[in-house]
């Protein structure tokens, strides 16, 4: 081809390429997928709406679906799935690789165990493929899975390598599928960061079926004072409240009624301690509970008591067992934060717990008493608190009910501000 021609720098595809019947374009594919017998594995015989029992967790597994459609016709970014064994995660991302080649797109699925002993065995003489070959393949595949990440080996060879990998994909960008049975902060640090960069990845947690949480946790929705907490009994009507105040309170209302009804997100109300904070949480609680939900409700500083027991009960549930299913609960209630006790192991505990929700961007109810807020909420917490990405707030400016509103002071409202506090806008988290 001469360098007037018009084809000359344009890519042209040989004749063996042009002469590729589809059947064997689809065979090649196949082939370099790595796919074998998950080639059965679709979204026409997948259960769309997963496999919990849990409506909450049925919703949440459609929209992973229609995500996944999405990325299987147009693959960007990153998916993350983790959640129990037998929940349908590498049935999504089976079936995202499968319709990748049906379109002709090249999809490499590894599971990361048997990945890692290729890499190991690619380093002998007569190895079917060389070590820097193989690893450079897996670096750049147009798209790629890698199935039960956690699962491997733990040694600092096996944890390089993975890095390696997921920091070349993350800084060139190419689309990406991970799956584990981890919680997110049991990954390597290094790999827990590239993962959860709402940049470029979308976590999606999967619960496998529903799990009797009242064997394994304590449920204070049992208790007749939560029970009889419910919107129906919530009292807006105080007398002798200012106008700012009285719209605080109406405001909280909505918001909570809101949020019970499309639980998203965070939802984080703090007040004077007394001003109906922990009733709208149990009437959010009580509503979902209704709908045949499992909402989780635990007053901080019983939760932490149970986890100690948790530590110290050989015959009990396990310590991880029960922390997951608090770290992964369709709907957790956590009322007065900031009453737990101030030492290390708490501190820890507690923003382990939040930090997960918070990167699964799983819904969560904080109540917090304005000097908590102020004095006893850690730092990395309130960071999190203060994400308008996945928080709202909700302010509660009346007094509490047992006070008499006629001896307080009434120049400045109960945030020490004068007039009233604006509307609060619901935000939606991302996911």
């Amino acid at each position: 081809m001469t360098i007037d021609h018009p084809d000359f720098g344009k890519a042209v595809a040989c004749d063996c390429a042009i002469s590729e019947t589809a059947d064997a374009r689809a065979g090649r594919l196949q082939k370099y997928s790595s796919l074998g017998p998950l080639t059965r594995l679709t979204f026409d015989n997948l259960i769309e709406h997963g496999r919990s029992a849990n409506p909450r967790d049925r919703q949440l597994f459609r929209e992973l679906v229609a995500d996944a459609r999405a990325f299987a016709e147009e693959p960007d970014g990153w998916l993350v799935l983790h959640g129990s064994s037998g929940a349908g995660k590498t049935h999504v991302a089976a079936a995202i690789a499968n319709r990748c080649i049906d379109r002709g797109q090249p999809a490499l699925f590894v599971v990361v165990p048997d990945l890692l002993d290729h890499l190991r065995a690619a380093y002998k003489p007569d190895s079917e493929m060389a070590y820097d070959a193989l690893l450079e393949q897996v670096r750049t595949a147009p798209v790629l899975i890698l199935d039960d990440l956690g699962t491997q080996s733990s040694t600092p060879w096996a944890q390089e390598k993975l890095f390696q990998i997921l920091n070349h994909r993350y800084n060139a960008q190419l689309p990406t599928i991970v799956t584990t049975n981890l919680a997110i902060e049991r990954l390597d640090e290094r790999q827990r960061m590239r993962l959860t960069d709402p940049a470029i990845s979308r976590v999606y947690y999967v619960e496998a079926a529903a799990r009797s949480l009242a064997y394994n946790l304590p449920d204070s929705l049992d208790l007749d004072r939560i029970r009889q907490m419910t919107f129906e009994t919530f009292d807006i009507a105080v007398a002798h409240l200012k106008p700012e105040e009285r719209w605080s309170l109406e405001n909280a209302y909505r918001s909570a009624m809101d949020f019970a009804e499309n639980p998203e997100g965070w939802l984080l109300v703090f007040g004077p301690n007394g001003c109906g904070k922990t009733h709208l949480a149990g009437a959010i609680a009580n509503r979902c509970r209704m709908r045949g939900e499992r909402p989780v409700f635990f007053f901080v500083a019983d939760l932490l008591d149970y986890l100690r027991h948790l530590m110290s009960d050989d015959t009990g549930p396990g310590f991880l067992e029960g922390f997951n299913q608090l770290k992964n609960a369709s709907l957790l209630i956590l009322d007065d934060l900031g009453a737990q006790s101030d030492v290390p192991w708490v501190r820890d505990r507690l923003f382990q717990l939040i930090n997960h929700r918070y990167a699964a961007r799983l819904p969560t109810v904080f109540t917090v008493s304005e000097d908590s807020l102020m004095r006893n909420v850690e730092e990395r917490v309130l960071a999190r608190l203060n994400d308008p990405g996945v928080c709202t707030e909700v302010p509660i400016t009346a007094p509490a009910y047992r006070v008499d509103l006629r001896d307080r002071p009434s120049s400045l409202n109960r945030t020490g501000r004068q007039g009233p506090v604006r509307a609060p806008q619901r935000r939606r988290s991302g996911r």
